[in-house]
């Protein structure tokens, strides 16, 4: 953890020289004993450091983080939620087959705290009890269910969304459902990995990824060839309409794909890129 607070430091001091980035003080380990004691749980080790040695809520991602009196859920103990109660969620639950969340488990949020305010009702949630004890969940209310963010722990997730505004990703609004990697990592994991979590967070990465070489676009076609689950080839084509090409090989064969989403998106980035030859311009 010293190292990666030494990097976090001298990337936030990297930043400060591009735009206005501002932590707020940290809190001192009785602050954080008594919040702990207050509500019987530990937090996580990567947490605890990061407010007690870095900063305290301010600059990250989406509307920032939180400070300490926002970080229990609102609503919660209407709702008889508490922080030493099991967050629901398994970190290992599989991306459902049918596209659609999960049902049963939408709007339910104990042992988690706040640390991120998303806006429009959405926040970055750190698991503080539970299987998924550490790693950062993205909470959308009562509209879908919670998703965990490809991250390990807030550490990781912090220096990522570093690392991408420093590269200058070209746009931060899936940050949520994205990860770390360069290229040959993001298409390895894509390729080979076995959870599908994690091959449709390398899909999403390349929506916005900055500098894409000129190989991207067929290892994109390869991976979608190759993709048995559906939301990831959904993300897969996503990202290939991204690619900013002026003759891109359309995905044609996704127009034949069993499920009507895919076709649809598919149809679509053909129709874009086909010459309108009722415009009085024939195709060259």
């Amino acid at each position: 953890m010293i190292r990666a607070t030494a990097r976090i430091r001298a990337k936030l001091a990297a930043l400060r020289l591009r735009e206005s980035v501002t932590l707020g003080p940290v809190l001192t380990d009785t602050q954080v004993s008594q919040f702990e004691a207050d509500h019987g749980i530990r937090l996580p080790e990567e947490f605890w450091w990061f407010v007690t040695r870095i900063g305290h809520g301010g600059y990250g991602p989406a509307c920032g983080l939180l400070p300490m009196e926002r970080w229990i859920c609102r609503g919660a103990a209407k709702r008889g939620e508490r922080l030493d109660q099991p967050f629901p969620v398994d970190p290992d639950l599989e991306v459902p087959t049918s596209l659609d969340m999960h049902d049963g488990i939408v709007g339910s949020c104990p042992g988690t705290i706040q640390v991120a305010d998303g806006g429009c009702t959405t926040y970055t949630l750190l698991v503080v009890t539970g299987s998924g004890r550490g790693r950062l969940v993205e909470d959308y209310g009562d509209l879908a269910a919670p998703r965990y963010c490809a991250d390990s722990d807030f550490l990781s997730w912090y220096e990522r969304w570093l690392d991408f505004v420093l590269a200058g990703h070209r746009s931060l609004t899936s940050f949520s459902h994205q990860m770390a990697g360069d290229e040959d990592r993001l298409v390895a994991t894509l390729r080979h990995d076995p959870s599908t979590a994690r091959r449709r967070a390398a899909a999403y990465t390349f929506i916005t990824y900055p500098g894409p070489s000129d190989m991207l676009v067929g290892s994109l076609l390869q991976a979608l060839a190759a993709e048995p689950h559906p939301a990831v080839r959904e993300t897969i084509l996503r990202a290939l309409a991204a690619q900013d090409e002026d003759d891109p090989e359309l995905p044609t064969a996704a127009l034949a794909d069993p499920h009507p989403r895919i076709r649809s998106l598919a149809a679509g980035m053909v129709d874009s890129r086909t010459p309108n030859v009722h415009s009085g311009h024939s195709p060259r």
